[in-house]
């Protein structure tokens, strides 16, 4: 099958102009921040007066005036999760930045601050400033104001919150330097290497950050350790479990700290150094088939019933982190360059009138899926499907593929 990115490109934009605009926070938000990350690389391959990308354009700046008064609505509101912030929030920050370059700076600042205010609410509602959790102090749980007036406590401390509160504190701190900004770093950073360096007895198939021989490494779901970390629910949790969009954020996270040197008080940088480099090797082996496109691992809790809309887009989330320069550049080289552009061949190939589907390389799913297990040692070999109507996730689906594309053009895809 050949590439023809830039095409491909256009009309998958075209398609997400139709079925951008649905009513759900957090999936907007991501959704929007994979949009707008699309049309950068883009321009930046292209050129931004090429006059084939005027319709994406167009379509990003209907979003940018939209989206303004969408995300301000659930600033504050009593059911909205801690996650959900951190989506939205980086979301903002990048809405803020395009912005700022075509010199609409009171906008930008807008933008901004609901980024400011996304942080707040993370901190107010999920983060725990005390230091009883055991056996890893602090963290950010997932959970709204009502869960946690209603007994919840600070919820469930998953890895994607706690990620997107680290990311969204780096780039609000680039932003506009600000001491809360920075020692939320210093914490985020301090709980992420405490967990990846410290002797503890897991409840899960082996360490937060486990390892298996190469060195290869992925991270957890979230960690699971007595006494705080042991909850199995939001999402129902299985031993083992890892998603592609955690790996894609943390990786980029750590490629933001190593870039900019920063450090942190009784955690080596080689801590960082180190999982950085396994999580490569990790994502490049474990999590790309035989036909080298990317998959997600076999876990019923990533596949349904009850959560799989919310992970059905993880591998979009992973390719758009993965792909950014500052990874590259930590790195020494592009990420997975074949397996990169051999996904994008394959989600394009899924797609229906140009609109995306669930999975983009059926045959190779089972054969992925036995060799998962194998290496990794847990997982359901059996799973092919999501537990979703894709009809009703179509804006879902669609900028999943986009981050695919995305991912492709960077790398230089023909």
């Amino acid at each position: 099958m050949g590439t023809d990115i830039k095409t491909w490109a256009i009309q998958s934009a075209a398609q997400f102009g139709k079925v951008w605009s649905f009513d759900n926070y957090w999936k907007r938000s991501n959704t929007f921040h994979a949009y707008l990350r699309f049309i950068d690389a883009a321009e930046q391959r292209w050129g931004k007066t090429d006059p084939a990308l005027e319709p994406i354009r167009k379509l990003r700046s209907t979003m940018v005036d939209a989206n303004r008064s969408y995300f301000k609505k659930f600033i504050g509101d009593d059911k909205v999760w801690c996650d959900d912030y951190g989506w939205c929030g980086i979301s903002c920050i990048a809405a803020g930045n395009y912005l700022l370059a075509i010199d609409d700076g009171p906008a930008a600042q807008e933008y901004f601050e609901l980024a400011g205010a996304c942080w707040a609410q993370m901190r107010e509602t999920g983060y725990d400033a005390t230091d009883s959790a055991t056996p890893v102090p602090h963290g950010c749980g997932n959970v709204s104001p009502e869960r946690k007036r209603n007994g919840e406590g600070h919820g469930t401390r998953n890895t994607v919150t706690n990620i997107n509160l680290l990311l969204l504190s780096l780039e609000l701190n680039s932003v506009a330097p600000a001491s809360l900004y920075a020692e939320m770093i210093s914490s985020q950073l301090t709980w992420f290497g405490t967990w990846f360096s410290k002797p503890y007895t897991s409840l899960d198939d082996g360490p937060y950050l486990r390892g298996i021989p190469g060195p290869r490494s992925l991270i957890h779901e979230r960690p699971m350790a007595k006494e705080t970390y042991v909850r199995t629910n939001d999402g129902d949790w299985e031993s083992g479990w890892v998603w592609t969009g955690d790996q894609g954020m943390m990786l980029m996270a750590l490629a933001e700290v190593i870039s900019s040197g920063i450090s942190v008080p009784g955690i080596a940088p080689t801590v960082f150094r180190n999982a950085f480099t396994t999580m490569i090797a990790g994502t490049e082996a474990l999590l790309f088939g035989a036909d080298k496109v990317l998959r997600e691992p076999p876990f019923t809790s990533s596949f349904g019933p009850t959560y799989a809309p919310d992970y059905v887009g993880g591998r979009g989330v992973m390719l758009r982190y993965v792909t950014e320069p500052v990874v590259a550049k930590v790195l020494g080289r592009p990420f997975n360059r074949d397996g990169v552009i051999a996904t994008a061949q394959a989600a394009w190939a899924s797609a229906t009138s140009n609109q995306f589907g669930t999975q983009w390389a059926r045959a190779g799913d089972a054969a992925y899926n036995q060799r998962f297990v194998e290496a990794w040692g847990t997982g359901h070999p059996g799973i092919t499907e999501w537990s979703l109507d894709p009809t009703k996730y179509y804006g879902v689906l669609q900028a999943n593929g986009l981050d695919a594309m995305t991912a492709a053009i960077r790398l230089g895809a023909a």
